[in-house]
Order: structure tokens, then C-alpha cells, then sequence
């Protein structure tokens, strides 16, 4: 039998990476029979109570692979305009970031799986960063396998060389499993959901909080409500929004397929985050992505129904795309594609590890 540990930022309430390694765990149930799995994250009581047949944080787990489920692993962004206090700040609301890479670099050093796989994550941007580039070839060259989630991550590779399998991020695959929903009427009066991020990383990307503030206070053309996917890291957000109706993932409270019915009910999407706009997609929803980071410009690239509202973060122009929304939206063509990327990313790691077993 086979141990597989799979590492992601699983455990920090954050929706689209729940729902990531919930996807992650059908996989590997469905297609393996003689394995193990054990998930690593954060330290986080509700985790157990998402997977079906896994453990989580088994200190005792010695793994054979080693997993990098999903997620940008690999990045640099330019020099900040942000204060150091600012970064300071940020990095205090945000202890995660911290505790996991000292549980990485310690905890799990001595649990050095024999092989590696890095399955439908990200590269970059990386801003000409030389050593961070260095540090990904490195740590991707390593890998026994290599299957990326988007065409700039697959370019990267081959330009380092690196042999990859150009797939899709795992929640566009068929191990994703929408429950049954229920069919929601059309109204005039459209509701829109705000799916937010705190941002410490740039400033460029950071300005659009307080011009979506506006554009709430001040849009009436539709019934907006914020939605918060990750509410023990978007802090920052959280203290704006404390005498709002807000919606909240609060795994505590709600299950992956509840929190899902909770999102059917918005008509359509504004989206900071990258898992926002997929799960929008696959509850057929228009969406408007905010171009916070470059991996919500190539997600619009590749679903070619979604809207990009980019950078320098035009009020009006937000406004003139939501009154144009499409709310009878067809994916088809574009969820087809990505899924057939990603179920082939998966199938062909499948073929890899079955050979081993």
C-alpha cells in the first residue's frame, strides 16, 4: 500500500481551497484502491470533518509521494510601494503565511517522501526576481512529476526545460461534483455577489478596495452583497465590512455542497479570487474578475465568457460591465476544454503512480 501525503493551503478557512482538496480526495479515491492519504495544511479543527476517508496533520504519516495539490507554489512580485510598517501589518493578520513555512521547512524535513508531483498548480509572476526563478526550476526540476493548471505555468517549464503536462486547476475536473440545486428564478432586480481578497502584496493590485466600496455604496442597479471565501486571512476586509449583511464561509457552519446552495442564489459575480470566478463558472454564473494578479487575467484568457475588470480600477467601467452582464451565459465550450485539460493532467499522473504500485 501506497502513502500519499497532498499539501496545499488546506485548513485556513478559505473556500477555494477546501473545495481544492475535497476535489483532490475524489480523485484519489475513484481512480486508486491501494492507498493512503493524508492531507497537510494548517492546523485546523474542521478540516476532518470535509474528507470522507483521509487524515489530516498525521505527524506519524511517512509518505511514499508527496503531493503539491493545486495553488500558486511559485511567485515574486515586484517591489511593493507598501510601508514596511504596512507589510509588517499584513503579515500579522496573515500569521499563517509565516507558521506554514516554518511547519514546512522543520516539521516536515525529516519526512522526505521519495517522490514528488506537483499537480495543477501555478507559476510566477516572478518580475525578473533571478533567485526566486532559480529556486522554482530547482524545486520543480526535482519533482517525478510535473502537471500545471494554465499555459503561462506550462511556458515556464519549458523554457526551464522541464518536462509538464499542461492541465487545468482540478476544481474545472470531472471529480468535482456539483450537488443538486435548486433551480433559481429570474428577477428583475438581479443579486450580485462580491467575492473579496485581501491584498499585501502590491499596491497596483491592492487599489481596488476602496473603489469597490464605492461602487457598493453607490450602485443601484442591482442588490450587492460581499462574500468573504478566506475570513482568517482577508481580515483587512472583514473590519470593513462588520456592519454589512455579509456572506461568510464559515466551515463550522456550513458543509462544501451548503455553502455552494448559498452561492446559487447570487445571479452573478464580482471576484478577487481566482477559485471565485471557477465556482462561479460551474454554478453557470456571469462573472467580472478583478485583476488583483495576473492569475485572474490568464483565468479570463482561458474562459473566454469571463469579464476582466483591470487595472487602474475604473469605476465606471465596473459599473457599465455589470449592467451588461449576460445572465444567460453559456460555458459550454469552455468548461468542456477545461475539463478535458484537467482530467487528462490527472489520468496521465494516474498512469505515472500506477506503474509504481
Amino acid at each position: 500500500m501506497k502513502k500519499i501525503t497532498v499539501k496545499g493551503a488546506y485548513g485556513e478557512t478559505n473556500f477555494g481551497d477546501d473545495l481544492l482538496m475535497c476535489v483532490f480526495e475524489n480523485y484519489f479515491l475513484k481512480e486508486f484502491d491501494n492507498i493512503q492519504l493524508d492531507f497537510v495544511g494548517e492546523n485546523s479543527n474542521y478540516v476532518e470533518k470535509l474528507l470522507v476517508a483521509s487524515t489530516y496533520m498525521d505527524v506519524d504519516f511517512l509518505p511514499d509521494w508527496e503531493i503539491y495539490g493545486g495553488g500558486t507554489q511559485f511567485f515574486s512580485f515586484k517591489s511593493t510601494n507598501l510601508s514596511f510598517l504596512q507589510k509588517i501589518v499584513f503579515f500579522f493578520k496573515n500569521p499563517s503565511i509565516i507558521v506554514n513555512k516554518i511547519h514546512n521547512t522543520f516539521i516536515h524535513k525529516t519526512k522526505k517522501a521519495s517522490k514528488i508531483a506537483f499537480l495543477g498548480f501555478g507559476i510566477g509572476p516572478f518580475y525578473e526576481n533571478q533567485k526566486a526563478i532559480d529556486y522554482a526550476k530547482r524545486k520543480i526540476a526535482d519533482a517525478d512529476f510535473v502537471g500545471v493548471r494554465d499555459e503561462v505555468s506550462y511556458k515556464y517549464c519549458l523554457d526551464w526545460n522541464i518536462s509538464a503536462t499542461l492541465g487545468a486547476d482540478v476544481v474545472f475536473s470531472s471529480y468535482f461534483e456539483k450537488p443538486d440545486l435548486k433551480t433559481i428564478e429570474s428577477t428583475k432586480n438581479k443579486k450580485i455577489g462580491i467575492i473579496v481578497r485581501d491584498w499585501g502584496w502590491e499596491e497596483s493590485g491592492n487599489s481596488y478596495i476602496n473603489i469597490l466600496i464605492e461602487f457598493y455604496k453607490t450602485f443601484s442597479h442591482a442588490e450587492l452583497q460581499f462574500i468573504v471565501f478566506a475570513p482568517s486571512r482577508d481580515r483587512e476586509w472583514i473590519a470593513r465590512l462588520k456592519n454589512e449583511n455579509v456572506l461568510i464561509w464559515d466551515p463550522n457552519k456550513y458543509s462544501i455542497d451548503s455553502f455552494l446552495e448559498e452561492l446559487n442564489i447570487f445571479d452573478g459575480f464580482i471576484t478577487a479570487r481566482y477559485h471565485g470566478a471557477i465556482i462561479s463558472s460551474l454554478l453557470n454564473k456571469p462573472v467580472i474578475c478583478v485583476e488583483i494578479e495576473p492569475k485572474l487575467k490568464i483565468l479570463t484568457e482561458q474562459v473566454k465568457e469571463f469579464k476582466l475588470w483591470n487595472k487602474p480600477f475604473d469605476i465606471d467601467q465596473l459599473k457599465t460591465m455589470v449592467d451588461q452582464l449576460n445572465y444567460n451565459i453559456d460555458y459550454a465550450n469552455s468548461l468542456k476544454e477545461r475539463k478535458a485539460n484537467a482530467d487528462h493532467m490527472l489520468l496521465e499522473f494516474k498512469k505515472h503512480l500506477s506503474a509504481q504500485l
